[in-house]
């Protein structure tokens, strides 16, 4: 999970750094390779995110089993 953070993190301030270019004067052709960048980026944030919660809740239910056993 750290590892994953790690990413999520470098990918998150990547994409701050494009909204910031994407707020100034560029062309067209130069927007449009952000914004698909930016798209690109958002996904790997959204599967990382659902993976980290896949195993979160596979942690919590071991947890529950544990104190359920108690």
């Amino acid at each position: 999970l750290k590892n994953q953070a790690k990413k999520l993190e470098e990918k998150l301030a990547k994409l701050d750094k494009i909204a910031t270019q994407l707020e100034g004067d560029l062309p067209l052709e130069k927007s449009l390779q952000l914004f698909e960048e930016s798209v690109k980026l958002a996904n790997e944030c959204l599967e990382t995110l659902n993976d980290c919660k896949g195993k979160l809740t596979v942690i919590q239910e071991k947890l529950r089993g544990i104190t359920d056993e108690e």
